[in-house]
């Protein structure tokens, strides 16, 4: 008969399958969540975050309560903290033509973005958190206003945030003069959404959708309101990827050969109204970055509870998905602890009756990619900017890997009719990491005070060559001279 015990142990195991087998069939098709796995090590992020929040801001340059109020408010706020090593939060600013004047910023993309959160109502200033989690202004109705207080209470609440999907978000980019290649990867680490026992079969499934907004930092255009021009912070441009599908199921990632690629072009012209025209506003490749972010589309009815109607399920914006992460290559930079190329301007010089400039660049992982120098002539302010690679120990760092060496880099410009120019200077490496140089001016030299003026100099040298010239006749035989005598001429001897 065998051992009684072997037997009572097999009938366990089958009624355990028996059981738990048709509950493991249901779980394939819709997993259940379950204890998630510790997650890898990762980020940390500013202030104990669980990610980088996102705050979106849609403004005018001709609306008056935005340029009286919220405008320079969210300039304040990004200002004092946005510019931080660790990049806590990142800022991305839409143009609109609310208050009937006139924005040169305005697209019609920028334009859809804020009708994407306010369908069929157009109220600015507006801010939205983390794709609405907090609204601040519009037309929502909310009770939180777009002031400063209310913008740092909102994005340090949406920092706050817990109950989301876990990823870690990785963006860079390079620039080879007239086009940006992008890369972008995303790793799932767990969803850390409150498990609801009464509904068992939610998914775990990561289904998002990623943005590749392309920003240009310290934008200047002219604001009627203000009736003067006004320099603003990461404006949006255009996008280099819009609503690329994601489905990723905890643990995976789109990296290495999987990551996400997407190229830009920086434009010439611009979509507004539906026709193209030139853009009003040149965009300077040197202040353009790409910004990326992943949103939630199983996430739209989240709100921080606080009056704002998010919660609702009566606001306009409810149903719009809440950003999981977003990522600049400054940030991605800082969470690998890789150093971006370090630029340093030099003196410029003039060689040639043209202007060369002069700067050195180091970094840390010894092999750049491309540096650039984008310019203009000072004063053109719609003058599209140029761009040159720059020579760096003698060879050009234009689409292939080069030893930097000493990292001594010079560039000659075609500036031919100021003779004054504004330039930046643009660097990547293998990393895919960014460097960037300020805004400067450079100009062709002076002559100095105590040199002779070339005409002069010229004149002395024609001067003494016919100095030389007179010396060598006056010495020539008298017999061979053309003179004239006072006297009269004697014939010739036999005559």
């Amino acid at each position: 008969m065998g051992d009684p015990m072997f037997h009572i142990r097999t009938l366990l195991i089958a009624f355990l399958l028996a059981t738990l087998l048709p509950l493991a069939t249901v779980g394939s098709t819709a997993p259940a969540p379950v204890q998630a796995e510790p997650a890898p090590e990762g980020p940390v992020y500013a202030n104990g975050w669980t990610h980088r929040p996102l705050l979106e801001h849609f403004t005018g340059l001709s609306c008056p309560p935005c340029m009286n109020g919220a405008h320079p408010d969210a300039m304040r706020f990004w200002e004092e903290e946005g510019y931080a090593a660790d990049n806590p939060w990142n800022y991305l600013e839409f143009h609109e033509l609310n208050g009937g004047g006139e924005d040169d910023l305005m697209t019609d993309d920028s334009a859809d973005r804020m009708r994407y959160y306010q369908p069929g109502v157009s109220g600015t200033p507006d801010l939205e958190a983390d794709g609405g989690y907090v609204q601040l202004g519009g037309s929502h109705g909310s009770t939180a206003d777009a002031n400063y207080d209310d913008m740092k209470e909102a994005i340090y609440d949406s920092g706050d945030r817990d109950a989301i999907k876990m990823i870690n978000l990785r963006v860079g980019t390079m620039y080879d003069g007239t086009m940006f290649s992008i890369k972008v990867e995303i790793d799932y680490i767990e969803n850390n959404e409150t498990f609801d026992p009464m509904d068992p079969l939610r998914p775990d499934t990561l289904n998002g959708l990623l943005h590749i907004f392309m920003v240009e930092d310290n934008v200047t255009a002219w604001s009627t309101t203000n009736d003067e021009f006004v320099t603003t912070h990461n404006v949006f441009r255009e996008y280099a990827l819009e609503g690329r599908e994601i489905t990723l199921e905890p643990g995976e990632s789109l990296s290495g050969d999987s990551a996400i690629y997407a190229d830009w072009e920086v434009p010439t012209t611009m979509i507004r109204d539906g026709e193209e025209e030139p853009i009003r506003v040149p965009v300077n490749p040197k202040n353009v970055y790409p910004l990326a972010v992943v949103f939630d589309t199983d996430d739209t009815s989240s709100g921080r509870g606080d009056g704002s109607d998010n919660n609702d399920g009566g606001d306009d914006n409810d149903g719009t998905p809440r950003a999981l992460n977003s990522a600049t290559p400054r940030g991605t930079a800082y969470d690998l602890g890789s150093e971006p190329p370090t630029i340093e301007l030099r003196e410029p010089t003039s060689v040639g009756g043209k202007i060369q400039i002069n700067t050195h660049i180091e970094d840390d992982s010894g092999e750049l990619t491309g540096a650039y120098v984008v310019y203009r002539e000072a004063g053109q302010d719609d003058a599209q900017w140029s761009y040159k690679p720059l020579t760096i120990d003698g060879s050009e760092c234009h689409g292939e890997v080069c030893t930097i060496g000493s990292g001594d880099a010079f560039a000659i410009l075609n500036i031919s009719d100021t003779k004054k120019a504004e330039y930046g200077i643009m660097a990547y490496d293998s990393n895919w990491t960014m460097g960037q140089s300020e805004i400067a001016i450079a100009a062709l030299a002076e002559p100095e005070d105590d040199e002779f003026p070339t005409m002069l100099v010229g004149g002395a040298i024609a001067a003494v060559g016919l100095g030389g010239l007179f010396v060598v006749w006056a010495r020539r035989p008298v017999e061979d001279m053309d003179m004239v005598f006072d006297e009269e001429p004697q014939p010739p001897a036999g005559e």
